[in-house]
């Protein structure tokens, strides 16, 4: 009896240590790709002076994460996650190098604009195949209580980075050459690389199951698509986080849209509304960090949806009442806030019952599937928004995002109840 408590607190130890390193890997990662994504967008703007080369370079990525989805699945799911996270990382250097050498043979211009794209596009297939790489590797960095709790603080991680990345980047911009933004990425990738060399992938062994080493990339994505098949909560969740992808939409797209152009509010008041949401999301991290292992994490998540919609109707407020701008920054401010926390505790708790209910041969291929749900839905929510508050009055449009949110909640809610626990049983 003494040996096993023995060996749960050192696995306690064990897990808290990698919890801690793979916080400080994610900040790191996700400050320095922010910061040298906003000194792109800014080096765009300024290089062409076209929204639409602006835009071009936020779409290549999303679309090439679709097109190699099922080579990206294949990868997390056949072959060792920490060797693919090194050679990514490793990659993503050399890339980086190579870059930083080309870059000022080819000068500015078109030329050096289309060696940005080929670089974007390439940082964020490796991106793309680190985070579905790690995210099917989480159940195996830390034992299952801690997953909420690795999670969480990696959500409060990432943001309090996207928060002080382009703050940083929009500071250094007029005083440094672009070039210092590619070193600086490079020596942060490092960091990563080195942190990462240092942690145990397989502190808790996974169960066996069947060799799937023999499997093609074709075979393996029919294999995974079975497998979601057979799952109708798995399924039922995919449906759920793509729906949320495109209501989410009306805080990306809507609100800016009602603050600049309908309501007339100023910059630093629309860039405060901005920051209070990413503040939000650090908070939310931290909050759902406390909640104990054995919460039910899709009851967590059908809430969190319910609580998120709920203050999206305030937002017609000031379109029907007229107050002070600053009255109107505060609503919308506390609208972004609450949801921002509620979205955590949505994004979280999915995420977590995810990787401790399917299986480690599948959650490559599972996380992918969600991705590309995700990625496909988000570009089509912020076009169907844009044109909705473009052509018709915007009540209408936020009461019916409200009704949405809800819908999902509730339709999560029902999945739990109805599915969930007879599976549990």
């Amino acid at each position: 009896m003494a040996l096993e408590e023995n060996t749960l607190l050192d696995l306690k130890q064990q897990s808290i240590r990698q919890i801690n390193k793979s916080v400080t890997s994610d900040f790191v990662g996700n400050f320095s790709s922010s910061l040298v994504n906003f000194a792109i967008s800014l080096y765009i703007l300024k290089v062409t002076g076209s929204s639409m080369s602006f835009g071009t370079t936020l779409l290549i990525g999303p679309v090439l994460g679709i097109l190699f989805s099922p080579l990206i699945g294949y990868i997390a799911d056949h072959f060792d996650n920490k060797r693919v996270i090194i050679l990514s990382q490793i990659s993503c250097v050399i890339l980086l190098l190579g870059y930083s050498q080309i870059f000022p043979v080819l000068g500015n211009g078109w030329r050096g604009y289309l060696l940005i794209l080929v670089l974007v596009g390439t940082l964020s297939l490796n991106t793309r195949i680190f985070t579905v790489a790690y995210m099917a590797a989480v159940s195996r960095l830390v034992s299952e209580p801690f997953i909420q709790q690795l999670n969480s603080l990696e959500q409060s991680a990432t943001s309090l980075a996207n928060i002080a990345g382009p703050v940083a980047a929009g500071a250094l911009f007029a005083f440094v050459p672009f070039a210092f933004f590619i070193y600086f990425e490079i020596g942060a990738e490092l960091l990563v690389l080195l942190i990462v060399s240092f942690m145990h992938f397989n502190l808790v062994p996974s169960e066996k199951t069947e060799d799937n080493s023999s499997e093609t990339m074709w075979q393996s994505i029919k294999e995974g698509l079975k497998y979601v098949r057979t799952k109708p909560l798995i399924l039922y969740l995919i449906v759920a986080a793509s729906l949320i992808n495109f209501l989410y939409a009306v805080f990306q797209v809507g609100f800016p849209y009602l603050m600049v152009h309908v309501l007339h509010l100023a910059n630093l008041q629309y860039s405060l509304n901005e920051a209070i949401f990413s503040l939000g999301m650090v908070i939310g991290g931290l909050l759902s960090a406390k909640l104990p292992g054995d919460r039910d994490p899709l009851a967590v998540a059908a809430k969190g949806l319910i609580v998120a919609g709920l203050p999206i109707i305030v937002a017609v407020v000031p379109l029907l009442v007229h107050l002070n701008d600053w009255v109107d920054t505060g609503l919308f401010a506390t609208i972004s806030f609450i949801t921002a926390i509620a979205l955590v505790f949505v994004n979280v708790p999915m995420q977590t019952y995810l990787q401790k209910n399917v299986p480690v041969t599948f959650q490559g291929r599972v996380f992918t599937i969600i991705m590309v749900g995700a990625t496909s839905l988000m570009p089509l929510g912020m076009f169907v928004y844009g044109l909705l508050f473009k052509i018709m009055s915007p009540i209408p449009v936020i009461i019916a995002s409200f009704l949405g949110f809800i819908a999902v909640g509730l339709f999560v809610r029902r999945a739990c109840h109805t599915i969930a626990r007879p599976e549990r049983n």
